[in-house]
């Protein structure tokens, strides 16, 4: 267990009661339902710096915090679901936050928002906070790890309001083909492109919290950023420069209905060749390759 004797980013004052521990190790002597720790800088606030654990549910740790104390502000928890061993991970590792008032758990996932302005400085956030953090680190109990964000999105999660996204289902990669689609559809609801290269194989991290800037009555609504895992042997360096705010992102019924517009359709491509000025080039590898080729095949088999 390389990790486990390694320090933890940051002393974490709210574990003062139990001595302050300073150590994966000393963390999950406190709590064995504990895998991990993530951090993710936030300029000119305190960094999302906290242990990750994973109960037998989803629910437990809702309300509950990592010393078992019941809390209104919960976790931040790994979908109960997702298989970690001593020598696999999840293809798609899906973590859970509330988003609270008071700046815990993952309420500072929604400075990746592009419509969201800084409290502090009144600066335009969503480009900015990625390019301060175009990286989230989540280190296991087993090993390190860094993950480049590519996108973030909002989403709905009620029928009633429009489609709901259901990316919390996708826990596994059954094949190119789902890898694709699903990367599809977080790519049409992005905020934001950026430079960062994809391709079937890797392994994604998924950061979900609630958020209702159109009110939790009206709609129940959620913020997500996903990023995928520094391949062995890749500079974890990200060329932040080439972010982009998309500017017509995919949302839902609801949405529209309270600020207007629709959407325009599929705005992107990943055609290195392709002339098309109106949208923008994403790095996908083998995406166009595999659709073409199923064309082909239903083609053929028709």
């Amino acid at each position: 267990l390389p990790v486990m004797s390694d320090e933890v980013p940051a002393e974490n004052t709210d574990f003062a009661s139990v001595g302050s521990p300073k150590t994966f190790e000393e963390y999950y002597n406190i709590n064995k339902d504990m895998i991990g720790w993530i951090n993710i800088y936030i300029p000119n606030e305190n960094d999302i710096n906290e242990p990750v654990v994973q109960g037998e549910d989803n629910t437990y740790y809702l309300t509950h915090d990592f010393l078992g104390t019941e809390v209104k502000e919960g976790a931040i928890f790994a979908d109960f679901k997702c298989a970690f061993t001593t020598r696999t991970r999840p293809a798609n590792t899906i973590l859970y936050g509330h988003n609270m008032a008071s700046g815990k758990s993952f309420a500072k996932l929604t400075r990746y928002c592009t419509w969201n302005t800084s409290k502090i400085t009144g600066q335009r956030l969503g480009i900015s906070q990625y390019i301060a953090a175009p990286t989230v680190t989540f280190d296991t109990v087993w090993e390190k790890g860094t993950y480049k964000v590519f996108a973030a999105i909002f989403v709905n999660t009620e029928e009633k309001n429009g489609e709901v996204f259901k990316y919390y289902k996708q826990r596994t990669i059954s094949g190119e083909g789902e890898f694709y689609d699903y990367i599809g559809k977080i790519m049409d609801r992005s905020l934001f492109f950026t430079d960062v290269d994809l391709e079937y194989g890797d392994e994604l991290l998924t950061l979900s919290t609630c958020y209702y800037p159109l009110t939790k009555q009206a709609a129940d609504t959620r913020f997500v950023v996903f990023a995928r895992r520094v391949r062995e042997g890749e500079s974890a360096e990200v060329d932040t420069s080439k972010a982009i705010e998309n500017p017509n992102p995919l949302y839902f019924d609801y949405y529209y209905q309270v600020n207007g517009g629709s959407w325009k359709g599929r705005n992107w491509d990943t055609d290195p060749n392709s002339t098309d000025t109106t949208k923008t080039h994403l790095k996908i590898k083998g995406f166009d390759e595999y659709y073409k080729s199923h064309e082909t095949t239903a083609s053929t088999e028709g």
